[in-house]
């Protein structure tokens, strides 16, 4: 008797709710991307975010208004203009302050998915008339994507990132920040660019595109740029 009330009880218990997924757990599944922003101390790695987030979003701003009267030039109608810029209104902020991320590396995150880091450093860190200056950044690295800093996860990153870029002469920028060096190795990184890229293509003196490996606890960044890497050191007055 005590076992078949026991059995009903089983049966009649309504289901336990799923736990929900706690703040860490989804932002282990998020991923990111943006800008590394590396200076002498943590305090000046933030104050060149801060110069570098003020410098985007003038861009941006110059970009958007570029935009709006090209629309109105071919004749799209006021309502239609006003709806767009409130719709630009609501939406959440292109890019987002995260912080320190280790010692002296601070992270702006790239918020809209149209913003791709890599391309926007070639427009502001070469030589130019929107080029990046700041007193307080050494360098900006750019984050196109990102896993959590695990081999079987970075391999897949890898070849997300890197096989539309196969057959193309290569090198790679390694970058192990602290705390980091002991998830993604060096040889870890040049292993999957030399089976996506190809081993044989691999040109320290005259490559098409450069590899960009950041490594932190908090994640494992892959970018590929197509410029001279000596511009990621920030200059601080234009020259």
């Amino acid at each position: 008797m005590a076992k078949r009330l026991r059995d009903l009880k089983e049966v009649c218990a309504p289901e336990k709710p799923p736990k929900k997924k706690t703040k860490a757990s989804k932002a282990s599944d998020d991923v990111e991307r943006g800008f590394l922003v590396t200076g002498p101390t943590c305090q000046e790695a933030l104050r060149g975010l801060k110069d570098l987030r003020l410098h985007l979003e003038v861009e941006a701003e110059e970009r958007k208004d570029t935009q709006s009267d090209h629309r109105n030039s071919e004749g799209v109608s006021v309502c239609h203009s006003l709806d767009v810029e409130l719709a630009e209104l609501h939406s959440q902020r292109r890019f987002l302050t995260v912080g320190m991320v280790c010692k002296q590396v601070a992270f702006l995150r790239a918020q809209h998915v149209d913003d791709i880091p890599s391309r926007l450093l070639s427009r502001f860190l070469v030589p130019g008339r929107d080029r990046f200056v700041s007193r307080f950044a050494d360098r900006v690295l750019p984050v196109d994507m990102s896993s959590q800093p695990r081999s079987e996860r970075f391999s897949r990153l890898a070849q997300d990132v890197l096989a539309s870029h196969a057959g193309r002469p290569w090198r790679l920028l390694y970058e192990p920040f602290r705390g980091g060096w002991n998830t993604i190795s060096k040889e870890d990184a040049f292993e999957v660019c030399r089976n996506i890229l190809g081993a044989d293509r691999q040109s320290v003196a005259d490559p098409e595109i450069t590899v960009v490996c950041t490594v932190q606890p908090r994640f494992v960044g892959l970018a590929v740029v197509t410029f001279d890497v000596d511009y990621l050191r920030v200059e601080d007055e234009i020259g």
